[in-house]
């Protein structure tokens, strides 16, 4: 086998699409390359300095397979959780050189003020000790954290609170990208595999994320023209917030990972007016640009990447974004508390009814 392609994700940075392309894509796409997503409880098994030598046995053999079975084939071994595995990938990097004259490990980065929604938006609001330690940031700086959306809420603890709000349900916490990125690439330089970083496709930067995928897979991008899509859509507002506000008043709902098909059954049946993305929210992101600003541009101009991708929306100052957000408290406080309370039970009610239905309907299956 000439080639092996190690995609690492992270979480929340396209990953459902290039692996959902490259498994299940155009017929070009699997006569360039065969496709597998590694099984997570191997890669944990992987993930220490020196693993069992049954654990690197069963890679060297799921590769040597894998290269009899598609010989004229690249092989791409995916899964998320590689990049913050780094003892995991640094393993299978030595591996994988022991079955390929060329193995690159790819990776996508996006701005933190997206990535922070996105990990909201896909397990935080579903997570009781997450939703209680973003509230408590909140009570400490004297704020009622029920007078704020779920993912407001999740932004200002990060701009009050600090990034470790920001950290995956595993406890890594990896999106200064100025860090994690020199990290690993000092960490795989001593095996000589290289590490690609490319930007997940925003608005305004629209590259094709599989055509992209593939350069740095040194195949043919053209192969992935006919396969760009989103393959991971996010929750609905309204959804995600009756699921926080249920958790919230005690109700038992599913958690991370629980019952997905729950939620994208309720992502249509719960919908209430709930604005996709506030002014505050809005104002909240781009502080949180403005913060990592300059960080991004230097591990940008560092990777050959655009460092305007980085450039926020508006340039807004921490401490202006505080005032701001007191300011904002005291205006949504004026609300009679009674209202407020009732249009939060209501959410909370109809995320219960919800569940309760679903599991009636799949308690026979």
């Amino acid at each position: 086998m000439s080639r092996i392609i190690l995609h690492a994700g992270p979480e929340k940075c396209g990953s459902s699409s290039i692996q959902s392309a490259m498994m299940g894509g155009s017929e070009e796409l699997k006569n360039l390359a065969y496709a597998m997503m590694l099984a997570p409880k191997d890669l944990r098994k992987l993930d220490c300095p020196q693993p069992e030598p049954e654990v690197i046995a069963h890679f060297h053999s799921l590769i040597k397979n894998a290269a009899a079975a598609h010989p004229e084939k690249t092989l791409m071994l995916s899964h998320e959780m590689m990049f913050k595995m780094v003892n995991a990938l640094v393993n299978l990097s030595k591996i994988a050189r022991e079955h390929a004259d060329e193995v690159i490990v790819v990776a996508y980065i996006r701005r933190q003020s997206d990535f922070l929604v996105s990990s909201f938006g896909q397990w935080l609001f579903r997570s009781p000790e997450r939703i209680v330690e973003t509230a408590d940031v909140l009570r400490k700086h004297k704020i009622d954290p029920t007078l704020f959306w779920g993912v407001e809420r999740h932004l200002i603890a990060a701009v009050l609170g600090g990034w470790n709000i920001g950290r995956q349900l595993s406890g890594h916490l990896y999106l200064d990208w100025s860090e994690s990125i020199p990290e690993r690439v000092a960490a795989l330089k001593p095996t000589g595999v290289p590490i690609s970083i490319g930007l997940l496709p925003r608005t305004g930067f629209d590259i094709p994320l599989i055509s992209d995928f593939l350069t740095r897979a040194n195949l043919d991008p053209k192969a992935g023209t006919s396969v760009e899509s989103v393959r991971n859509p996010s929750y609905h507002p309204s959804m995600i917030e009756a699921v926080l506000n249920a958790i919230e008043a005690g109700h038992s709902m599913p958690g991370p990972h629980e019952a997905n098909e729950f939620f994208l059954q309720a992502n249509t049946q719960i919908i209430q007016k709930v604005e996709s993305e506030t002014q505050l929210t809005s104002q909240l992101k781009c502080t949180i640009d403005t913060i990592f600003e300059q960080k991004n541009v230097r591990i940008a101009r560092e990777l050959n990447l655009p460092p305007e991708y980085f450039m926020p929306k508006d340039h807004i100052d921490p401490d202006i974004m505080r005032e701001k957000i007191f300011t904002e408290a005291a205006k949504r406080a004026a609300v009679p508390e009674e209202l407020r309370n009732r249009e939060r039970q209501s959410r909370a009610a109809l995320a219960q009814m919800a569940w309760l239905i679903f599991q009636r309907q799949n308690q026979h299956q």
